[in-house]
């Protein structure tokens, strides 16, 4: 019998906007309409996580720590709170703003911007974030860089694999605690500079009042590694980091000259 599958990510987002792989999803519907999800707990990212930021996945006991916990012909609560019903009124209008022909709730949680009030969980597309590679310091030319890298891959569950350094399972709390660590350490620095040259600017009169868009420091530092790597270009770097093209050419020309400077 064929059937449709469709798979995500169920994620979340912390508050230096790094993404936790919780767990993944998938669903399958048959020919005979017939349908079957199925999620697999992320357990090992889970643990890393705060109380504050996570107190479970909606309608599983994530005490028993199955492998999988599986609905057949029911729809979890996970999706059906989050999701629209095949009765809703609006339900076409809410189909056609993410390109849907027909009703998939799972791919249209994928699909749609819309943020679920109730908790900070939310599905995307299913991502592979390994690091697999001969030396970690191909991922940059800036420790800040490096360390977001691979807190990025810890966070979403993947392995880092290089000749110096393995990270999975049996390792990735020791190397989140460590890494969290200095990258919360070189935020504050990179604040307290940027409000030193705030402070230095106002009392040598240069200091227009306008207030600056808030970047990660960090993130931006990455994105601009790409940028001159050719990986992305300038439109999309301005669109990663929530600003417009002038903007980034902006920020891109200071970061330059401050990384001369050192």
């Amino acid at each position: 019998m064929r059937e449709v599958v469709t798979s995500g990510d169920i994620c979340l987002k912390d508050e230096y906007n790094l993404v936790y792989k919780i767990a993944e999803i998938t669903y399958r519907e048959r020919e005979d309409e017939s349908f079957i999800y199925e999620i697999r707990p992320n357990y090992s990212v889970i643990s890393l996580l705060k109380v504050t930021d996570f107190q479970g996945i909606p309608g599983l006991d994530l005490d028993l720590r199955k492998e999988v916990y599986i609905r057949e012909n029911i729809v979890p609560v996970f999706i059906s709170e989050r999701a629209p019903s095949k009765n809703r009124e609006d339900l076409w209008d809410l189909l056609e703003e993410c390109g849907m022909q027909y009703l998939n709730q799972l791919e249209w949680l994928i699909r749609t911007d819309t943020q679920y009030s109730g908790d900070k969980l939310f599905v995307q597309r299913h991502e592979d974030k390994t690091i697999d590679i001969d030396s970690i310091r191909q991922l940059g030319n800036r420790s800040a860089v490096i360390c977001h890298k691979l807190l990025d891959t810890i966070c979403y569950g993947n392995d880092v694999r290089s000749e110096s350094i393995i990270i999975d399972d049996k390792n990735r709390r020791q190397y989140f605690d460590l890494l969290t660590a200095l990258y919360s350490t070189e935020r504050k620095y990179l604040n307290s500079q940027r409000n030193t040259g705030i402070q230095s600017s106002i009392r040598q009169g240069k200091f227009k009042g306008r207030t600056r868009i808030k970047i990660d420091k960090l993130a931006e530092m990455e994105i601009f590694t790409d940028y001159e790597n050719k990986k992305i270009n300038s439109a999309e770097a301005a669109h990663m980091l929530g600003i417009s093209t002038s903007t980034f050419f902006r920020r891109y020309k200071e970061y330059k000259n401050h990384v001369n400077m050192l």
